[in-house]
């Protein structure tokens, strides 16, 4: 099933509607292969921003929920660097945004971008204790114990092994090297949780879980002309293990943080959650491995039949092939930057 275009016209009508005042005009902005964002001039007053989903008959997770209510929650405890929500229509899948100027700051790094990265994450956990808080969801494919992330590792592991079948780049790729490394971690996983007398079915304590964006980054971060960051994208923000929050902004490729960065980043965050969480850093050993290797699934996403951006890049005509090929080789990156600290398996 494809999704309905929205065009520039039906940008300013919803506008107009959902702002209470005419748009003037809409102009396609930041576009990325989750949603679709306008830039609406508007006839009085600054820019705004209407941010159109997906579905969720084709996506299955109601992204426009979570994020304005995510944003609205951070809005009343005064964060100024995330957009401010002002209405929203469910039926449209749209909703109205504050607008952000500024350029991607994946664009041109600066060398304090992972500190403003790391106080901006480190301040959202200021607010777990905040009125509204325990209210918000779960994170996006969150994670409250050790077995629950080794469970979605197999899971993907399994979708992509029987994608695999007619891909034999991918295939040797899986067999040589992602499932045994896969395999090693957990198996060091339960070694260590065994020797401690610990048991990784365990849930984590409300008092131990954080406030994640999920699936975050510098890749989130809008630079404004005077160096200050600011973050957007926050439809999978809600509870998570803090353990992922720190793995999966060290990891993620949209961020390509150098070796230096992602161990700033480690470190800051590593600091802020170890102080309350004495389990804090064994968690953090044995399940950053594990959170590398599903990051390497997921970067492969696209060879999955059902997968959303593969079905975009066939409708637009691209090359299917080149994209499986230049995904896999990012994959093969990531695997090796993941474990080149092999046979400790420590955090990079």
């Amino acid at each position: 099933m494809s999704e309905p275009e929205i065009s520039a016209q039906e940008a300013v009508t919803l506008g107009s509607r959902l702002a209470g005042r005419p748009v003037l005009a809409a102009h396609p902005a930041r576009p990325g292969g989750n949603n679709r964002v306008f830039r609406l001039d508007m006839a009085g007053g600054s820019p705004l921003s209407l941010k159109c989903y997906p579905p969720q008959s084709i996506d299955g997770r109601d992204r426009l929920g979570q994020e304005y209510e995510a944003l609205s929650f951070l809005g009343q405890q005064g964060i100024t660097l995330t957009p401010r929500p002002i209405a929203k229509d469910a039926a449209a899948n749209c909703a109205l945004y504050e607008w952000f100027d500024g350029e991607p700051a994946v664009l041109r790094p600066q060398a304090d971008d992972v500190e403003q990265l790391a106080n901006f994450l480190i301040e959202l956990q200021r607010l777990c204790n905040a009125e509204g808080a325990r209210d918000l969801r779960n994170a996006s494919a969150s994670i409250f114990s050790p077995a629950e992330a080794v469970a979605q590792y197999r899971q993907r592991l399994e979708r992509l092994q029987r994608a695999a079948s007619d891909h034999p780049d991918l295939r040797e790729f899986l067999e040589r090297r992602l499932a045994p490394s896969g395999a090693a971690v957990i198996r060091r996983l339960e070694e260590r949780y065994a020797s401690l007398g610990r048991d990784p079915c365990a849930p984590l304590a409300m008092a131990q879980r954080a406030l994640s964006p999920s699936d975050f980054g510098l890749h989130n971060a809008l630079r404004s002309q005077d160096g200050q960051l600011r973050f957007v994208d926050f439809e999978y923000f809600g509870w998570d293990d803090p353990v992922k929050l720190v793995s999966d902004s060290a990891i993620h490729p949209g961020s390509d943080l150098a070796e230096a960065s992602a161990n700033r980043l480690i470190e800051r965050l590593s600091a802020e959650f170890e102080a309350n969480d004495p389990s804090f850093a064994v968690r953090r050993d044995v399940l950053y491995p594990v959170f590398g290797v599903i990051w390497c699934l997921i970067i492969l996403n696209d060879y999955l039949p059902e997968s959303r951006s593969r079905r975009v890049l066939t409708a637009q005509g691209g090359d299917l092939k080149a994209r499986f090929a230049g995904q896999l080789e990012k994959a093969r990156r990531l695997h090796q930057t993941v474990f080149a600290s092999d046979p400790d398996i420590a955090p990079r």
